[in-house]
């Protein structure tokens, strides 16, 4: 079937982490249990938000976004990474693998702007509190958060169209664990070099236009903390942002690690552990990073748990 297009009854087939049966076993057990702890945590922060008055405000209404993206682009990959760490074969249909990677890449793009609309929902509060209720009104929130979705999935659907418009040869193989662009790209018989323009062009685009925004919020953050007079609010307006930052730090770097390198520099090995930190343990930490510190989610859990008690 050299050069048939896939969408003729062919599957790929994934390589996987390991061929290990017994390593295969064991990571079973670590992604299954990350998993569940990622579908909870997220889950759990989601509701808390929702029935909680006191957290009814911008920030958390990002967060609330954040969890639900995180819910659901971990959810587009680890449950086809579990199922193929128990079959023989590990392959997934050309529809399948066309909708996994268009839901996993819209979802992660939107991430990356919501990260973005997070930093600027923290500038507005630090740099300009007296107008934070008119700057991240309830109108501007909501389009924020609809504009990271757009965004993303306008993104996600020219990248997964122009890969997929390709036909493919050879033994379908894909060398990684989930359909992500760059391994399919390589199965293509047909020249890939407007694809990768165009993967390096929004990629790009998305990231560093993300990227400024969260480095500008940050930069008048930083100028408004240092004027502060007071030891104690310069410590208080930095904690809002530890959280923030962090999840910033591991987000973008990792993204960028992953897609902004030339082709010619793809290493098999560290680009499924990349993929692992982006897929599996980004989402399990989100929800950690986020509540661990945080008084105002901890004394909203502590009230619904006591009211759950009480009754």
């Amino acid at each position: 079937m050299d050069g048939a297009n896939m969408s003729q009854g062919v599957e790929f087939e994934l390589l996987g982490l390991t061929s290990d049966p017994q390593l295969q076993m064991l990571l079973f057990m670590v992604f299954l249990g990350m998993y569940v702890i990622t579908l909870l945590g997220n889950l759990v922060m989601f509701l808390l938000i929702h029935m909680s008055a006191s957290l009814h405000t911008p920030m958390y209404s990002l967060l609330k976004s954040l969890s639900c993206l995180d819910f659901c682009y971990s959810s587009t990959v680890v449950p086809q990474t579990l199922l193929n760490f128990l079959a023989k074969r590990k392959v997934i249909s050309y529809l399948g693998c066309v909708a996994q990677m268009f839901f996993y890449a819209g979802f992660a793009t939107s991430e990356c702007y919501l990260i973005a609309a997070m930093a600027y929902d923290r500038y507005a509060a630090i740099c300009n509190p007296l107008l934070y209720s008119i700057t991240m009104s309830p109108e501007v929130c909501t389009s924020l958060i609809f504009g990271s979705y757009s965004a993303g999935f306008l993104n996600s659907l020219i990248h997964t169209s122009c890969i997929f418009s390709l036909k493919f040869c050879g033994a379908h193989i894909v060398t990684h664990f989930f359909c992500d662009g760059p391994p399919i790209l390589s199965l293509s018989c047909m020249d890939t070099s407007l694809c990768e323009i165009l993967l390096i062009i929004f990629a790009g685009f998305n990231l560093l236009s993300c990227m400024l925004t969260i480095f500008v919020s940050y930069l008048f953050i930083l100028i408004t903390i240092l004027r502060m007079n007071s030891a104690q609010g310069r410590f208080k307006a930095f904690s809002t942002c530890a959280s923030h930052l962090t999840a910033v730090c591991l987000f973008f770097g990792t993204t960028l690690f992953m897609y902004l390198r030339p082709r010619s520099s793809y290493s098999l090995t560290q680009d499924r552990i990349v993929a692992v930190m982006y897929t599996v343990v980004i989402p399990v930490l989100n929800p950690l990073i986020y509540s661990l510190r945080n008084k105002d989610v901890n004394k909203a859990l502590r009230k619904i748990w006591g009211r759950k008690t009480m009754g």
